[in-house]
């Protein structure tokens, strides 16, 4: 008995050798399939943040001037990758970088940060915003012939400046 049961133990580990073999071979391939699922779901990743930035270039935000110097460039999903004693130079939004300006000219002050993305028909560069900062324009007086179109239908229109639906008299 004893000879039956070592080669039964040698029969024994010998099956167990081949099913740890054969398991670590089905491991590694299938270890190989997640890699290669992988690799497809980061270029499927790729390829959606680009077609989600050639369908959003971007949102050209307005702030006042004055949130400039302390803007929290996280609340609109940027990253700020440079800057100097006057704030951010550059900024990350959806993978695209967005460089600072600023009119050096007469007209109204204002920052904001934009990229070029070609040219227009004539070859002139074409930008577009990411954010604009500028001092908030003073609304001027609504002409009487619109103020006349609104009569009649609540909020100004009437007199009625309590509820924007009227009815707050």
């Amino acid at each position: 008995m004893p000879e039956s049961n070592q080669s039964e133990s040698q029969a024994s580990n010998g099956y167990i050798e081949k099913l740890i073999t054969t398991l670590g071979q089905r491991f590694k391939t299938h270890n190989e399939i997640m890699q290669a699922i992988s690799n497809s779901l980061e270029e499927i990743e790729s390829h959606l943040r680009q077609i989600a930035i050639s369908n959003n270039p971007a949102p050209n935000y307005q702030r006042p001037l004055s949130e400039y110097p302390t803007f929290d460039w996280t609340s609109i999903n940027a990253t700020v990758l440079g800057e100097d004693s006057d704030g951010a130079t550059t900024v990350e939004w959806a993978g695209q970088v967005f460089t600072r300006r600023s009119p050096l000219n007469r007209f109204s002050v204002a920052i904001w940060f934009s990229r070029c993305v070609g040219k227009d028909l004539d070859g002139n560069n074409k930008y577009i915003r990411l954010i604009t900062f500028r001092a908030p324009a003073e609304a001027g007086p609504i002409p009487e012939k619109t103020r006349k179109g609104t009569s009649g239908h609540g909020r100004f229109g009437d007199g009625d400046r309590s509820s924007p639906f009227g009815g707050g008299k």
